[in-house]
Parts: structure tokens; sequence; C-alpha cells
């Protein structure tokens, strides 16, 4: 555990230098798996052409826009996963043993 102090409060947060590595660690195989198997295939889905036209031709459209739906979801578990390593840099730089934890965590 680590106590950081929150920034002239006063006050402290205590992290699980362990439990922040896997949370880290968790978000980037997410993040890989979206990079490298969801995202080719949502821009293959996005460039079939597979109802040309017809009554329904509408309510198709709103598939471009589940796909971008789903690239939001990518940007989030980024921004997530910054939030994360932000965090671990502020455990390093606040305590030296903590540090050393989360380095040999990560196998950095």
């Amino acid at each position: 555990m680590s106590n950081i102090a929150v920034g002239g409060t006063g006050a402290n947060i205590t992290l699980n230098p362990d439990e922040m590595t896997t949370i880290f660690n968790q978000l980037q195989d997410i993040i890989t798996e979206l990079e490298s198997n969801v995202t080719p295939n949502i821009n293959k889905l996005g460039k079939l052409n597979y109802y040309e036209a017809g009554k329904a031709k509408e309510a198709i459209e709103v598939y471009a826009e589940a796909n971008e739906k789903l690239m939001d979801l990518y940007d989030n578990y980024v921004r997530a996963s910054t939030l994360v390593i932000d965090i671990l840099n502020t455990m390093i730089e606040t305590d030296q043993a903590v540090a050393e934890q989360i380095i040999a965590k990560l196998e950095v």
C-alpha cells in the first residue's frame, strides 16, 4: 500500500501498487485487442455495401454510428490507461519503495 498526499489539502489516498499495475496491464490487453482485432474488422465491415436501396436504408445507416461508438470505447480505454500511468508516476515520485515494486511489476 502507498499513501499519496493530495495537493496541499492534507488528505491522503491509499493505493495498492500491485492492483494499479494489474489494472494498467489489463487495460493494455484490452487496448491491444481493440487495435489488433476489433478496429481492423470494423473498418472492413464499414466498407461493405451490402444494402444499397430500400425502405430500411436509413436504419442501416445507424450501423456506421455504432462503429463510431466502438471507436469511442477504444479512446476511453486509452484515456483510462493514461490516467493509471499518471497515478503510477505519482506513486513513483512519492515513494521510492513503491517505485521499485511498480517497476518490477511492469517489468521495465
